[in-house]
């Protein structure tokens, strides 16, 4: 126990940030990673099956998993933040500097609905300085596939948004089946950008498994990734 102590109090929060999301980032001293969550939900007996386990796990397997499509991430929480659960920006080919977004995660296993897209507008108004106007895309990550209805809210969004199906692959690791927006997201930067089916190896080479990814101009594309960022 001793040991977990000390290796736990080491993972403190990067901090360099900007600073209008500073003081509503959702930090602990217990983890700041998928890896220390998981440690620390062992180390306290905390329920897998449990909504804070689901929840924290889940918004840290997006906030991981996002980064092979560009974005780049932190976890914000309080009783003001409207439902937003990551905060950062989204590096587009197509684009000189990043898109602000902000991210909702729905761990739940129900088939999602239209709603989901309703709740995605309380997050716009409800974003923190710094994250306001027409240029903010807001995404939502569901572990299913968007449904018809679900297309179509998005689509009559007023605002920049984008859907994405991740998926647990195991193993600590997130796997983005399905990624779509509306027009809204191709207006404020996204245009050329697309989306394409690829597959990879599994952990271990065990098996393939199918992954979108994002293409520019017909050509598949990856972000670089920042030092601690890539695997």
């Amino acid at each position: 126990p001793t040991e977990f102590k000390k290796r736990l109090s080491s993972t403190a929060p990067n901090t360099n940030l900007p600073s209008t999301i500073l003081p509503i980032l959702k930090t602990s001293p217990h983890h700041n990673s998928l890896t220390s969550f998981l440690a620390y939900a062992h180390h306290t007996s905390l329920s897998p099956t449990s909504n804070v386990y689901l929840g924290t796990y889940y918004e840290y397997l997006c906030l991981h998993a996002l980064r092979r499509l560009g974005f780049s991430l932190h976890r914000i929480g309080g009783r003001s933040d409207h439902g937003i659960d990551l905060l950062g920006h989204w590096q587009l080919p197509s684009l000189p500097h990043p898109l602000r977004v902000l991210v909702q995660c729905k761990a739940f296993k129900a088939k999602a609905g239209p709603n989901f897209v309703r709740e995605l507008e309380g997050a716009f108004a409800g974003a923190p300085q710094g994250w306001r106007g027409e240029q903010v895309v807001g995404v939502l990550c569901a572990t299913r596939e968007a449904t018809k209805g679900v297309r179509e809210a998005v689509k009559r969004l007023g605002r920049p948004a984008v859907w994405v199906m991740l998926e647990d692959a195991g193993a600590g690791q997130g796997s983005v089946r399905q990624v779509l927006w509306n027009e809204r997201v191709a207006a404020v930067g996204a245009e050329g950008v697309g989306v394409q089916a690829r597959y990879v190896v599994g952990d271990g080479g065990a098996g393939v498994e199918k992954e979108v990814a994002l293409t520019w101009e017909g050509k598949m594309w990856e972000p670089e990734m920042r030092e601690g960022e890539a695997g």
